[in-house]
């Protein structure tokens, strides 16, 4: 393809989108309100799966050792430190123990005087696991190790927790196909309608001899065009909105940490432009084809 030829379709591209400004402008602005939708929910799940993590990391296990068996403690020790499933784990002797609980008891540590001699409490440790899916499956390997009497850790928080992100990702993840198939739709109606008002024009370029793909080239890079706008303006509607959304958030539920998101803008914005022309072209393509079979 000559580099004349581009030119001529990026010409005729933009002389379309001035003929058909109404349509264009309501192509462009579902390209908007889709994306902006779609950006809203990548920093909903970028801040979800961060707050996820944050609570990953308050989930652990107890492996609370048998009485009189402190010495398996350097075994459980060794194979905690080469599973690839524990993040990090921490020996608790019969003796931190006590004085954990001393200093919990504060005033009332009195109580407990006498018990160094004979110490009731029990070794234990305490395991993180890599990743919250492992927790269930880690508390079984463990539970089945010599010297070990119990284990705990909060089943249901973990499924609850698993449950919960599963549902929410499978809804952002509809949602933004449904968001994206409208697009594509609104695009291809946009360029049916230009294909439709140089119908002529085009069936005389086509007696003269001009190929599908050259009648084709203006109308690919029209739809290409309403993406890459619609995707920049969503781009920046997008940031706009989280920003102060944020500042929002955070004086109102200061319990939360929430991601700034500015340390993902040029991935964002790489997103949005290949989608965003991705689905121009895409609804391009589908007009040209039902148009061009005709």
């Amino acid at each position: 393809m000559s580099l004349q030829t581009i030119k001529y379709f990026c010409k005729d591209g933009f002389k379309n989108i001035f003929l058909n400004k109404t349509m264009a402008a309501a192509s462009i602005s579902i390209v908007v309100a889709a994306l902006t939708v779609v950006g809203i929910f990548i920093a909903i799940g970028i801040n979800l799966e961060y707050i996820s993590q944050q609570i990953e990391k308050t989930v652990d296990i107890r492996v609370i050792l048998q009485k009189g068996q402190e010495e398996k403690a350097v075994v459980i020790e060794e194979y905690l430190r080469k599973n690839v499933d524990v993040r990090e784990y921490k020996y608790i002797s019969p003796q931190m123990a006590l004085q954990d609980l001393k200093n919990k008891l504060g005033k009332n540590a009195f109580l407990l005087e006498g018990l160094e001699k004979d110490n009731p409490l029990r070794g234990y440790f305490v395991v993180k696991p890599v990743k919250i899916e492992y927790t269930k499956k880690l508390a079984e390997e463990l539970e089945a190790l010599d010297g070990v009497a119990q284990v705990y850790f909060p089943s249901e928080t973990v499924d609850k927790l698993r449950r919960i992100l599963k549902i929410i990702n499978l809804f952002c993840i509809l949602l933004i196909l449904g968001l994206y198939i409208v697009a594509i739709f609104i695009i291809a109606n946009t360029i049916k309608i230009t294909l439709f008002a140089r119908r002529r024009e085009i069936s005389i370029m086509r007696y003269i001899g001009a190929t599908n793909r050259f009648i084709s080239g203006p109308f690919v890079v029209e739809g290409f065009i309403i993406g890459i706008l619609g995707s920049i303006l969503a781009y920046a509607i997008v940031l706009l909105f989280y920003h102060y959304a944020i500042r929002y958030l955070s004086q109102t539920i200061t319990f939360v940490d929430f991601v700034n998101i500015s340390i993902y803008k040029y991935k964002i914005l790489g997103v949005f432009i290949l989608t965003g022309s991705m689905v121009g072209i895409l609804g391009s393509l589908i007009s040209l084809r039902r148009y061009l079979k005709a």
